[in-house]
């Protein structure tokens, strides 16, 4: 199972360079002396590349909800390279952090409005059961780390 999503990351990865090549030859072309590209034309190709950038991530979003690790993880590196990850402290529960710093950000900016009732459809807006359920899974995936951290350094003994 994790192969399978991991080669649908792989595939999305590789067809996104492959994208990215050819946006490129167009914006390299359109920009070379011999071109008659005016202004219109180029903010066009710039909005295409633009679109499939977000393309490219609203396909990964959408893989992420299925297989998260390869999310966080760029499928393109060797399990060695993943390690080498790990080891400088690029683990899952980063992503809780983020999270929490986003949602302390984001209620700190918006504490007037949120005070008088208002809602704006982010991290400001969580609910006390949401952010204990992720602290809840924060506290799991910390202790997850740690079990492996501790094979890890047993290994090295």
């Amino acid at each position: 199972m994790a192969d399978l999503n991991h080669d649908h990351f792989q595939c999305c990865f590789q067809n996104w360079i492959l994208q990215q090549q050819q946006d490129l030859e167009e914006l390299v072309n359109a920009l070379s002396p011999n071109s008659k590209v005016d202004d219109d034309e180029l903010n066009l190709l710039v909005e295409k590349s633009i679109k499939h950038f977000e393309e490219y991530h609203g396909r990964r979003a959408l893989m992420a909800q299925h297989y998260a690790p390869s999310f966080f993880y760029p499928t393109w590196c060797t399990s060695f390279e993943t390690a080498f990850f790990w080891i400088g402290g690029c683990r899952p529960s980063l992503a809780f952090r983020l999270v929490y710093s986003v949602c302390g950000t984001e209620l700190s900016g918006q504490l007037s409005e949120i005070l008088l009732g208002e809602r704006k459809g982010n991290l400001a807006d969580i609910s006390a059961h949401q952010l204990e359920m992720i602290n809840t899974l924060h506290c799991r995936t910390v202790r997850e780390e740690d079990m492996m951290s501790t094979r890890m350094a047993s290994l090295q003994a």
